[in-house]
């Protein structure tokens, strides 16, 4: 039996490149996608100009898991590439990647974190509202996602 001290976070680095596109092409159908590198997927040709942080789960040499965090505005930033092998599903991972990039975004200042999503993620779905993530209007133009979620992180002080 694994527990959550059996896995380590790692932030991308350009080494590990080719093995997220390997991890992605196998997790990816999981959940009834297909990656797209040369059309919708393409930013995962250059994680680093892309994204702001991404960090892969590692069960001891293996990505089973990702996410990461995309720069919208100045208070707002995205929540991208959760994704999680099935077998590992289930175990709280999800939770503890949510969690890696919910405190980031928060030390960054970011107010608002915003992800999109597929109404079929029902799984995803269910971490995000026990995390605190809302229903919301569509904030993007991605025509794929049928599902907008936004969660507050910091509320304002009342000015007394």
């Amino acid at each position: 039996m694994h527990r959550l001290t059996d896995f380590e976070i790692k932030e991308y680095h350009v080494e590990l490149q080719g093995e997220i596109i390997c991890f992605l092409r196998k997790v990816m159908p999981e959940s009834g996608r297909n990656l797209e590198l040369d059309g919708r997927h393409s930013y995962y040709k250059d994680i680093f100009k892309n994204f702001e942080k991404f960090w892969c789960l590692y069960d001891e040499k293996k990505i089973i898991g990702t996410i990461a965090i995309k720069y919208m505005d100045k208070g707002r930033c995205e929540l991208k590439s959760l994704f999680l092998y099935k077998e590992y599903q289930g175990k709280k991972l999800g939770k503890f990647l949510l969690s890696t990039a919910i405190e980031y975004a928060k030390d960054k200042g970011y107010v608002k974190i915003y992800l999109d999503t597929l109404s079929t993620s029902e799984n995803s779905i269910k971490l995000y509202k026990k995390t605190g993530f809302v229903f919301t209007d569509r904030y993007n133009d991605n025509q794929v996602a049928d599902v907008f979620m936004v969660k507050e992180l910091m509320k304002e002080q009342k000015i007394m």
